[in-house]
């Protein structure tokens, strides 16, 4: 059975996934994400924001 996630939904499972596992570079994080979640974001877009709002809170967390 087939049942779509919406992007919030998308953004918020990829945050916490990324939480969860700490990547240290954005390539690691995308690499992550994408093997893990890429079937599910069609254009990429929710990945690539939730990887960017982690970098940016982690930035301001230092």
């Amino acid at each position: 059975m087939y049942q779509p996630v919406d992007s919030a939904g998308l953004r918020r499972l990829v945050s916490f996934e990324l939480n969860r596992l700490h990547p240290r570079t954005r390539e690691e994080a995308h690499r992550a994400m994408t093997g893990r979640m890429g079937a599910y974001d069609t254009d990429g877009d929710a990945i690539e924001a939730s990887i960017d709002a982690y970098f940016a809170s982690q930035a301001s967390a230092h």
